[in-house]
């Protein structure tokens, strides 16, 4: 089996266990009370159930399997890595049932960020800006770098989880991208681009039931669990890769709409005086429907600029 058949195996596994675990997750998000109501920045008008990121998280884990039937050596970080999603998955459940307050989940977020830092998972060194060669970063910047960049990711795919089909259909776009160009790196990157093949995978199989109007949403449990994922994947190998670190600039370009929606967010409530905290709706999807768009064209056009810039990362990767 060749390297691109073990990936499509592994979107085809993720797919089919997310699609057919969904329908089931919104049974058991009513049987638990887990269900989003709505608010004053809810775009919904009734309650939806809102733990179908529990569907993506095992239909990725179950995109894992042909690789490991095809015998391939798993990066060490990935145990840990796996470890880290259930961690992230079951504070996001929280959240969903309990509702957590923000600088509590933002502690649970680091702690669970720690796991696969601590078990080898760093950013150690980036490409010079102002010129040619790397800067390689102590081993205390490369902690702290690293753990930073999973829990902006974390909370970039969480905040533009705001549109029925949004963040899922974002992922699988940057999934796919993403796997295509872990590929073109060589077959040391085989475990890597399946990984983000099962992430796409589990985020197809999924949007059947979130496309508006939606019958369930990710959740935190699923949107945080997105993020996590293309955060830690996107950084796996780079401590001894060229390739991995251009897979992380890469991965930069591919969710520069998540990545800058989430930053513009903290800048533009610290100098409004706000909390960081804060919930508001000054979020791309927001300003899009205020602007006069409805539900779906909203979606469509963040879907039209997530793939141009899956173009763009493309066309850049093979330069």
């Amino acid at each position: 089996m060749n390297d691109l058949w073990v990936c499509f195996a592994a979107f085809s596994v993720a797919a089919a266990v997310s699609l057919f675990l969904t329908p089931k997750t919104i049974r058991w998000a009513l049987a638990l009370k887990v269900v989003a109501h709505p608010g004053a920045r809810k775009i919904h008008k009734e309650p939806i159930p809102s733990w179908g990121g529990v569907a993506v998280m095992i239909g990725f884990v179950a995109g894992l399997i042909p690789t490991l039937i095809r015998g391939e050596r798993p990066d060490p970080t990935l145990f840990a890595t796996l470890v880290g999603l259930v961690g992230i998955g079951l504070l996001g459940t929280l959240d969903d049932a309990k509702g957590l307050r923000p600088l509590v989940k933002l502690m649970g977020q680091i702690l669970v960020a720690v796991l696969p830092v601590a078990a080898g998972l760093r950013i150690s060194f980036f490409q010079n800006p102002l010129g040619e060669g790397y800067i390689f970063l102590s081993s205390f910047q490369s902690f702290a770098v690293t753990v930073f960049w999973i829990v902006l990711l974390t909370n970039a795919l969480n905040l533009i989880d705001g549109l029925d089909g949004l963040a899922a259909g974002v992922s699988l776009m940057a999934g796919l991208t993403l796997c295509f160009f872990a590929l073109s790196q060589g077959p040391s990157y085989l475990t890597v681009a399946a990984c983000f093949a099962a992430t796409a995978g589990a985020c197809a199989g999924f949007l059947p039931f979130n496309l508006h109007p939606a019958k369930v949403f990710l959740g935190d449990t699923g949107a945080m669990s997105l993020g996590y994922l293309f955060a830690t994947l996107s950084v796996s190998g780079a401590v001894k890769s060229v390739a991995a670190l251009s897979v992380l600039a890469i991965t930069v370009l591919v969710l520069a709409y998540p990545i800058g929606d989430t930053l513009f967010a903290i800048i533009r409530r610290w100098l409004s005086g706000k909390s960081i905290f804060s919930a508001d709706r000054g979020h791309l999807h927001h300003r899009l429907m205020d602007q006069g768009l409805d539900h779906p064209s909203a979606v469509l056009f963040l879907y039209l600029l997530t793939m141009t810039l899956c173009l763009l990362a493309f066309v850049l990767g093979r330069v």
